[in-house]
């Protein structure tokens, strides 16, 4: 683990026992290999935009659809395959923990974390 990953570890049981552990994985990845902020992944993610950290590890959110009225499940893919679904609500829950997460790490960041925060929580919640 490396000092960029050290916060998100404190979140890893609580994903894992909530079905967040591909959610986990991405992030983990995304920052481990220096892709894209947390609060980058965030501001992207309160905006309805999913992300592919690389080829077969992604997640899909509603304006990644050719219907984004369709939407009601956040897809996760690792590897070529659909690995797992989780609702709206159940994303927002987690991101919360993780946003908590990242705040107590970097308390400096915690106004713009919250902004996107709420503006996650209104889309999805």
């Amino acid at each position: 683990m490396s000092d960029k990953t050290k916060w998100l570890d404190e979140t890893k049981e609580y994903l894992t026992n909530n079905d967040g552990e591909d959610l986990y994985y991405l992030i983990f990845t995304m920052l481990d290999e220096e892709k894209m902020s947390f609060i980058k992944f965030l501001l992207d993610a309160s905006k309805g935009i999913g992300c592919v950290v690389h080829e077969g590890l992604e997640y899909v959110l509603d304006q990644d659809l050719d219907y984004p009225e369709d939407f009601d499940l956040v897809t996760f893919y690792v590897g070529e395959f659909e690995s797992s679904e989780i609702t709206p609500n159940q994303f927002v829950m987690l991101m919360r923990y993780i946003s908590d997460a990242y705040n107590n790490a970097f308390p400096d960041s915690k106004e713009t974390v919250e902004r996107h925060m709420k503006a996650l929580t209104e889309r999805y919640a």
